[in-house]
């Protein structure tokens, strides 16, 4: 109020005063503005640095935090060797022996590769909210299990993104060298990279393969960014899974038999006149599958319907590939509360290693919730598993041939086991309870 009063007060001695009284009340108001114009700009060029500095750091710190909790649920049901293995973790990275973890410990220890930047270090005292000082020892455990799990970053060209969902990894170098190469999903679609060989696969479906011993067709890289697809509303898809579904498909433009199969599978799907599937005619032609396959009782439901759908009224062309990708590659479902699982899960490892045996899948919730009833208490995330795999694989090329008897079984368990053990398992203490290929 008295502001106010102050500026009428003003405002009429200009209208009213002497000439001398209005210049000085005119250069008055001109710096009293000016001075208010530079606060406000100061003001707007430091939030305008702020959100830089926060839109900079939130891809690491989004990692950060996506990986805290599996790092947990691994230190809390891993046993007693995981939390051991942490703590010579920690002392391998504290330099100074402190107990606590300086920037100059992090960037001695990280001695190369992309986690070696103070971005990286800010994002896990960010995490932990603590300021960027130090870290403690349960600070490091997101750090401790991107090491130990694989998780792999990109290696296109200019990228080098730490790859927290779906990747494309070369099947040679998986099974044929000492180092993998993967890139994210952009990298692929767009053909942003150089390798020497052309056979790729999604982590999801190398890991199906790894656990079936069935062949699923390797994408060639050449052809996964082709434009001739002939996929109808394909380049308005934003979902993960359509994308990597459609990267596939045109991928096998010039496999014949593939595309024979992929055909008599989206005739078998009953579309309407509009050339759209509707919920009832998909929930009944899933139940006729599922006699046939565990995994179509899972789909067999609006929730997936609506997943595959992309929230439209009806599936069409596209979402009907997609869903032959789905089965096609094996991706799972939760045992728990059977939803779909489009990124991190943990699969039984004695069910994964016994042929013939369908795979018991859980996510996070379930698992840490102890929402399941199963036989088998030994459980490894999804990419860790692959990651176990793919070194048990190369070992095992200089390793005598192997038995296929129980005893073998369990000692090829114990083999993938051992490969993370100490450092990445679960030990469930839960009540005891008593591949899908279309062709």
């Amino acid at each position: 109020m008295v502001a106010v009063k102050i500026a009428g007060a003003a405002i009429i001695s200009y209208c009213f005063g002497a000439t001398w009284v209005k210049i000085f009340l005119f250069t008055l108001m001109s710096k009293v503005l000016l001075e208010l114009m530079s606060k406000t700009l100061r003001g707007l060029w430091l939030i305008f640095q702020e959100r830089a500095s926060v839109e900079e750091k939130t891809a690491e710190r989004k990692v950060v935090e996506e990986m805290a909790p599996l790092a947990e649920i691994y230190y809390e049901l891993g046993g007693e060797d995981v939390r051991k293995s942490a703590t010579e973790f920690l002392k391998s990275i504290d330099v100074d022996g402190d107990g606590r973890v300086s920037l100059t410990d992090y960037l001695s220890f990280m001695d190369e590769g992309p986690l070696r930047h103070q971005k990286w270090f800010n994002a896990l005292a960010e995490a932990a909210g603590r300021g960027r000082d130090s870290l403690g020892p349960r600070d490091v455990r997101p750090l401790d299990y991107m090491l130990k799990s694989g998780r792999p970053f990109c290696m296109g060209l200019g990228c080098q993104n730490f790859v927290g969902g779906v990747y494309f990894t070369c099947v040679n170098c998986f099974h044929g060298s000492p180092s993998s190469f993967s890139v994210c999903l952009q990298c692929y679609e767009s053909n942003n990279f150089r390798h020497e060989h052309t056979k790729f696969l999604d982590n999801f479906a190398l890991l199906e393969v790894k656990r079936t011993k069935l062949k699923i067709p390797a994408l060639k890289s050449t052809a996964a960014n082709r434009e001739d697809s002939g996929c109808e509303g394909a380049e308005t898809i934003k979902s993960e899974l359509h994308r990597i579904a459609m990267v596939y498909f045109r991928s096998t433009l010039d496999d014949q038999q593939l595309q024979i199969k992929i055909k008599k599978f989206v005739n078998s799907v009953p579309f309407g006149r509009d050339r759209r599937v509707a919920l009832h005619d998909f929930l009944e032609f899933m139940d006729k599958k599922c006699d046939n396959n565990q995994n179509f009782k899972y789909m067999n439901t609006p929730s997936f319907f609506k997943i595959l759908g992309r929230d439209k009224q009806g599936l069409d062309l596209v979402d009907v590939r997609t869903l032959y990708y789905v089965v096609r590659s094996g991706r799972p479902f939760c045992r728990g509360c059977r939803d779909f699982l489009a990124g991190t899960f943990f699969t039984c490892v004695t069910c994964f290693e016994r042929s013939g045996q369908s795979s018991f899948c859980l996510c996070l919730s379930c698992l840490r919730d102890k929402k399941f009833s199963h036989d088998h208490h030994v459980f490894l995330d999804n990419y860790a598993m692959l990651q176990a795999t793919s070194k048990r694989s190369r070992r095992a090329r200089t390793a005598a041939p192997q038995v296929n008897s129980e005893n073998d079984t369990i000692r090829l368990v114990g083999s993938i086991v051992d490969t993370v053990r100490p450092i990445l398992h679960i030990t469930a203490e839960i009540v005891s309870s008593g591949g899908c290929v279309i062709t």
